[in-house]
């Protein structure tokens, strides 16, 4: 059942991690060029670097273009149901981060194809994939949820 109280604190979280996304990925579209060297914030283990991702997650595609159009929205409905549904203040932040963070990286599929990437971390050569704001508040609400499902076994 819908909690009434959700709405807000779920709004909220989602909207600034929606706000947080795209602001950054509208500097980053303005002051970086894709071909230009990455420029480093710490050394070469955190540099700043425009990617155009016409994927899906870490770059790998599941199919057709409409199929990753598909998923991400069918995503960004069953979070907003399943976070409407929680009763605890922290698991209602972190479904809308995650929600939040879907939704940047569903509109930028939608406006441009493709999704602006620019965080690029590593050590040498060896680095992560390119990801944004978006993608960090996915990654960190997921391992959240699955960490607190797994030590701590909450309801929520």
């Amino acid at each position: 059942m819908v909690q009434k109280k959700s709405i807000r604190p779920i709004l909220l979280c989602a909207l600034f991690a929606f706000f947080v996304d795209q602001i950054t990925k509208l500097f980053v579209v303005n002051y970086l060029r894709p071909l230009d060297p990455p420029t480093e914030i710490i050394g070469s283990v955190l540099r700043l670097k425009l990617t155009f991702n016409p994927y899906g997650v870490f770059g790998l595609s599941v199919g057709p273009t409409e199929l990753n159009y598909a998923l991400s929205i069918i995503g960004i409905i069953v979070l907003l149901y399943v976070g409407l549904t929680l009763k605890d203040r922290i698991g209602l932040i972190v479904f809308g981060l995650l929600i939040g963070g879907a939704l940047g990286n569903a509109i930028d599929r939608l406006r441009f194809g493709y999704v602006i990437d620019f965080i690029d971390m590593g050590i040498g050569h060896l680095r992560w994939f390119t990801y944004n704001f978006a993608d960090a508040f996915i990654t960190v609400g997921a391992i959240f949820l699955l960490v607190r499902e797994i030590l701590f076994k909450k309801k929520m």
